[in-house]
């Protein structure tokens, strides 16, 4: 995918984890082909499994991308 992620804007300082529903009906308003949400997100599928059923934050998961940089 060319475009920018989620991921990709908060960490340049273009979007705050605050703007992912933001980001999320974008994806459901657009022809996104294929692309699945997390990838659309910029979030490895575990990642994204973790947000939604472990608890763990965005800025958690974010964090932790920042790190590995």
């Amino acid at each position: 995918m060319s475009e920018q992620t989620f991921v990709d804007a908060v960490l340049a300082g273009l979007a705050s984890t605050d703007d992912v529903d933001d980001w999320i009906e974008r994806w459901h308003t657009t022809d996104t082909g294929d692309t699945e949400l997390h990838e659309f997100l910029g979030l490895l599928e575990t990642e994204m499994e973790s947000w939604l059923q472990s608890g763990e934050t965005l800025e958690q998961i974010i964090a932790r991308r920042n790190n590995r940089a």
